[in-house]
């Protein structure tokens, strides 16, 4: 099932509702943002990050750990990074075993070709976001809810922090934690 970036954004039940999503596209802030909503969202489980290259070294790695289960440990959420098509048996294999572990997968560009793509898009059981670019009112939208509790903040200054970051959301993260951090008595100064 296709989700648009802005719904799961605005709807923590569907990421808690689909245990296994693929992120994807060139929107590398938004899926930054994502991981930390999803692991905000799941505080009291265990956290397994795996580079698409681990798995491809040894293919039973992600499946051996899933399967791993402790009676006594905390439920497991698998991150797998830098996805693409190389690893589509895999997880397809994995994904067919009907697991219930969360398993969410991050990856760049895909093209409208590609398997793994194709596979999620295709699937009424798994979710698929793509994260397109932001432009500049999604940017003023983030900005403005960040910055809500501080004084100051007027269009100019509001211009200023969008030209700095030049529609990239990373770099606008950085600044609002440069904000936050340099203005401790939350009233924002041009100078």
């Amino acid at each position: 099932m296709i989700y648009k970036s802005y719904i799961l954004e605005n709807n923590d039940s569907l990421i808690k509702k689909n245990n296994s999503i693929l992120f994807y596209g060139e929107n590398l802030g938004l899926i930054e943002d994502f991981k930390k909503r999803i692991k905000k969202l799941n505080k009291n489980k265990e956290f397994i990050n795996f580079n698409q290259d681990e798995i491809l070294k040894n293919e039973n790695l992600l499946l051996d750990e899933i399967q791993n289960v402790s009676l006594f440990g905390k439920e497991k959420i698998f991150f797998v990074n830098h996805v693409s098509d190389k690893i589509f048996k895999i997880v397809e294999k994995i994904l067919n075993k009907n697991i219930d572990s969360n398993i969410f997968l991050f990856a760049g560009l895909l093209e409208k070709k590609n398997k793994i793509r194709n596979y999620f898009e295709k699937s009424k059981q798994f979710g698929i976001v793509p994260c397109y670019s932001d432009n500049e009112i999604s940017l003023k939208k983030i900005v403005l809810s960040k910055l809500k509790d501080f004084q100051g903040l007027n269009s100019y200054n509001l211009n200023l922090i969008l030209e700095s970051c030049n529609l990239d959301r990373m770099k606008l993260m950085n600044e609002l934690d440069k904000i936050e951090i340099f203005f401790v008595n939350k009233t924002i100064k041009s100078k």
